[in-house]
């Protein structure tokens, strides 16, 4: 058996002399990611070892990615859908490992429920020209915005709007005429650029603003004025992590 600091990396030589799902399991609790890609694909994987590694590889964060998108794109999400897999097929052994992802799925950051719920108001319209939109900034952007006087204006900013400014976000949910519809398009377009990598500096700006939404949402201070399902628009959630991989192995 190993020391707890040889498990950390190993070549796939010695991965291979590796011959019990205890000293798997063992080694899964502490090694590098691409060990855990050998350990989900071992024959003496267990049950308990591979719920470990779905659970450890936050699957919430990748619910909104396509089920059918190429491999390769993102490692961990690879991994998640090995382990999804094998699972289906019967792949992993049932021993006497236990494992109780309770405690590890209380801590996950989940998209909240609040804001995947529709806005049930009239269907919105455009009158206003996406290239204008975009041609506003600074003090005139803000003056357009504040001078709204109906939701459907203010709508019609807040749909072609694209800007790092993110006060300007800020100075829409606060306006007096956002409703559920403009609030929910505007928590996810703020969701879409908290996920990219050209706005990755921005996150602390983002993240302020996406609370203080979720934060209105619950407290009911935005009226179903215009329609907005996100479930449509959008689709945040992309598929469905199986039930039985929410109970614990004993």
């Amino acid at each position: 058996m190993r020391t707890d600091t040889e498990y950390v990396d190993l070549d796939f030589e010695e991965f291979q002399k590796i011959n019990s799902p205890y000293e798997l399991h063992k080694l899964a609790i502490k090694c590098y990611f691409y060990i855990q890609e050998w350990i989900v694909e071992s024959k003496i994987c267990s049950e308990a070892t591979a719920l470990m590694l779905f659970w450890n590889n936050n699957p919430f964060e990748h619910i909104r990615i396509g089920w059918k998108t190429r491999k390769g794109t993102n490692e961990n999400f690879d991994l998640i859908k090995t382990i999804i897999t094998n699972f289906e097929k019967g792949f992993y052994l049932k021993t006497d490992i236990s494992y109780d992802p309770s405690e590890k799925i209380s801590q996950e950051e989940k998209i909240p429920n609040i804001v995947l719920q529709p806005s049930n108001g009239e269907e919105p319209f455009t009158y206003l020209e996406e290239k204008e939109v975009h041609s506003w900034f600074g003090e005139y952007l803000q003056t357009q915005i504040h001078r709204c006087d109906s939701t459907i204006e203010l709508y019609n900013i807040a749909l072609f709007l694209k800007h790092r400014e993110f006060n300007v976000y800020t100075t829409i949910i606060e306006h007096k005429f956002c409703d559920k519809a403009i609030a929910l398009l505007i928590y996810w377009r703020l969701e879409k650029y908290s996920s990219l990598s050209l706005y990755a500096e921005d996150w602390f700006e983002i993240k302020p603003i996406m609370e203080q939404i979720i934060k209105k949402l619950e407290s009911n201070e935005y009226k179903d004025v215009l329609a907005y399902d996100p479930n449509i628009e959008i689709k945040p959630i992309k598929w469905e992590i199986p039930k039985y991989l929410f109970d614990k192995i004993i």
